[in-house]
């Protein structure tokens, strides 16, 4: 049989439903090519197949592993503490495949990540360049920030207030007043989103990128909306929530603000 086709022959097995565990844990072997790999990132595997790529001595068969959107997260949680922090970063990563719906990971990995000291013993990537991989995965649930607000770790507890706006009341109020300096400051800052005033002395030029997010997400001012108008610079004020809802009357009625606080869009 000629290598090729023998390749052709192991990938077959690896991602036949029928294979018995035991045969498919063969494959992991370095023997087997890339059927191993491609088995472990790319269908459901039986328990012991799991058990056994969580395991293995070679970091490509885990990492692979760490990239399988067909297992259940909390099967891999033991990778986000593996002594590869390119296993850890992997896991954090998510699938390649891009899927229109990513699965959220379990709180008790999302904890290991925000909460580590190190990247790994390889030294190969840092604790922050495994984080920057979990935000920009979307495997964070919109409901974490909120569940850490009240968490013993403090950097949990900072986490939450990024997420100012979906705290409640009382989350932002313990906040303000945390017993860690760096959780209180940020907290601090983050209830400035829902001061209009702040907000419009604090406004970056309207047209800049950081201007988009602020009139997205922030508590406007009369001023700010009318110069939002002005400048041609609607869209954000459609998806804001806190944009009041007489904005569209106050402009056709010709209303003038206060000379505004902020840098404007130069005009050509």
């Amino acid at each position: 049989m000629s290598d090729s086709l023998r390749e052709l022959w192991l990938r077959g097995i690896a991602f036949n439903a029928a294979a018995p565990a035991d045969v498919l844990i063969r494959l992991l072997d370095d023997a087997a090519g890339e059927a191993g790999l491609l088995m472990c990132e790319g269908r459901d595997l039986p328990d012991a197949v799991i058990d056994a790529a969580l395991r293995h001595p070679v970091e490509r068969i885990r990492r692979a592993l760490a990239r399988n959107l067909h297992v259940a997260p909390a099967r891999l949680a033991p990778l986000a503490s593996d002594p590869s922090g390119l296993v850890r970063a992997y896991l954090a990563g998510g699938t390649r495949l891009q899927p229109r719906w990513v699965r959220p990971l379990p709180d008790d990995i999302l904890v290991t990540f925000l909460t580590a000291q190190e990247g790994g013993e390889d030294g190969r990537v840092t604790e922050k360049d495994i984080v920057g991989e979990l935000w920009s995965s979307r495997q964070v649930p919109l409901s974490f920030p909120r569940d850490m607000a009240g968490h013993d770790h403090p950097a949990l507890r900072l986490y939450a207030v990024f997420q100012w706006q979906s705290l409640t009341a009382a989350q932002r109020h313990a906040l303000l007043d945390d017993p860690y300096p760096a959780v209180r400051e940020a907290a601090r800052k983050g209830s400035r989103q829902l001061e209009p005033e702040a907000v419009e002395a604090e406004l970056p030029p309207i047209g800049s990128r950081h201007a988009v997010s602020v009139l997205s997400t922030c508590a406007l001012s009369p001023a700010v909306v009318e110069q939002c108008f002005a400048d041609d610079e609607v869209d954000p004020l459609a998806r804001n929530r806190h944009t009041p809802a007489d904005a569209p009357m106050q402009r056709s009625a010709g209303w003038s603000p206060p000379g505004p606080t902020w840098g404007r869009r130069r005009r050509s």
